[in-house]
């Protein structure tokens, strides 16, 4: 994520270390601070559509009823209150004014929970949350308690209307599911759900109203898929968190997705992925063409032995930003040190080996910093394997063979076998 921007209202100097060192050190974001209500108004003004969030005391010198947070809130800043005040009805009132959280000063722990809670509101934003209620009055209240913690809002009000925005769209990470639906009730909803989208990483937090039975209402909830149950009426500010702490679970979930399916250094697909994937896309071709590339970089060893180890790491960079930048809707993999495969699903050996040969030659163009302000280029070969019969495995193998006779005739070349043809030829020499 990218370097944030934090307002801080605060005139108490220990509070304002402890803040600043949480801001930057922890978060490596950048604050902006304010000891007055006056200075508070010209930061606003300074930094008029770049603060992501603002952290306010309640109490300054200047403004002692809370005037600074109004001043805030009026710039549509998510805002968060930082109080020695206690006491339920000034949090309500608050709350009720639209202040994202009401934290006490009155113990260590609560400084990073409130600094933590700033860079999820950033967060928040890249979670769209699917609510689902037949009872407006309930839709407005969760929806705008979402939408104050910065996460977009998907409705509906059936079940059916649910289950068509989630095949409509795959970036719905949080569903609130109501048991009392028309049709199809909530319970039905989310068995469904796992059942026809158990592979994509959705959190359900189920809602009722209905008394009687809850305690078993909640055990089937559970175990028929959901993550968490609240009962109706419930306090939106027990429902935020419930839905953070979900929030928070999915995030967790996709950061592992991505280590098992990423290579650390170039941020391309690993094997295992590529393996699981080019089975899967392939299955539906029925006949169609599909081309398999096999590319390996040219002396790598060399360059790793004359430059060192992390100068090789910036040419594995270097390579794979023009693979993604060139064929980024392909399927593309690290498969190997310096070995890369790409799937070409319904192109012809012509256009695959085209494709190519213009990365090859994007490739080569590319200037890397070594050492001592120099720079070194490097070179590709590359492998095609082209048919519509053939399984993933064979595509591999031949497309290796490919690879073997490219590094054979001279390297920086693509060499194509068309399996359908029976035949091999060379393309896009130097």
């Amino acid at each position: 994520m990218d370097m944030l921007t934090y307002l801080v209202v605060e005139d108490n100097p220990v509070v304002i270390k402890i803040l600043r060192h949480l801001i930057t050190n922890t978060l490596g974001d950048r604050m902006v601070l304010a000891e007055t209500r006056k200075q508070a108004q010209g930061m606003l003004l300074d930094h008029s559509g770049t603060i992501a969030g603002a952290l306010v005391d309640l109490a300054l010198p200047d403004a002692p009823d809370g005037e600074v947070v109004e001043d805030v809130l009026a710039w549509d800043i998510p805002t968060i209150i930082l109080t020695s005040a206690s006491g339920a009805k000034v949090r309500n009132r608050w709350i009720d004014k639209g202040v994202v959280d009401f934290v006490t000063k009155d113990g260590r722990y609560w400084y990073p929970y409130a600094v933590k809670m700033l860079r999820r509101l950033s967060l928040n934003r890249q979670f769209p949350v699917l609510v689902v209620d037949d009872s407006p009055t309930c839709l407005n209240s969760m929806r705008r308690m979402l939408q104050l913690h910065q996460y977009p809002v998907v409705e509906a009000h059936s079940s059916e209307e649910a289950l068509r925005l989630l095949s409509e769209r795959d970036d719905i990470r949080l569903m609130v599911v109501d048991h009392e639906l028309p049709g199809m009730n909530g319970l039905e909803l989310v068995q469904t759900v796992r059942y026809n989208f158990g592979d994509r990483p959705v959190g359900i937090l189920a809602v009722s109203g209905v008394n009687r039975g809850r305690e078993q209402l909640t055990v089937d909830f559970i175990k028929s898929g959901a993550d968490d149950f609240l009962p109706k009426p419930f306090g939106l500010e027990e429902f935020i968190c419930r839905v953070n702490n979900n929030t928070q679970s999915i995030e967790a979930l996709l950061k592992l997705k991505e280590q098992a399916e990423r290579d650390f250094l170039t941020g391309l697909y690993n094997r295992r992925y590529f393996l699981m994937q080019a089975i899967s896309r392939m299955a539906p071709q029925g006949g169609r063409i599909c081309s398999l590339a096999t590319l390996d970089i040219d002396h790598f060893k060399y360059v790793n032995d004359a430059f060192g180890h992390h100068i090789g790491d910036q040419v594995l960079k270097a390579v794979s930003a023009e693979m993604s930048s060139h064929l980024g809707r392909f399927l593309l993999a690290r498969t190997g040190g310096e070995e890369f495969s790409i799937l070409l699903p319904g192109c012809t050996g012509e256009q695959a080996t085209a494709l190519m040969d213009g990365l090859r030659k994007a490739i080569a163009a590319v200037e890397i910093d070594s050492q001592d302000n120099d720079t070194l280029s490097v070179t590709v070969s590359i492998g095609v394997c082209t048919s519509r019969k053939v399984e993933l495995e064979i595509l591999m193998e031949q497309a290796d063979e490919a690879l073997y006779k490219a590094k054979m005739n001279g390297r920086n070349r693509v060499v194509l076998i068309d399996l359908d043809k029976s035949v091999g030829r060379s393309n896009s020499l130097q």
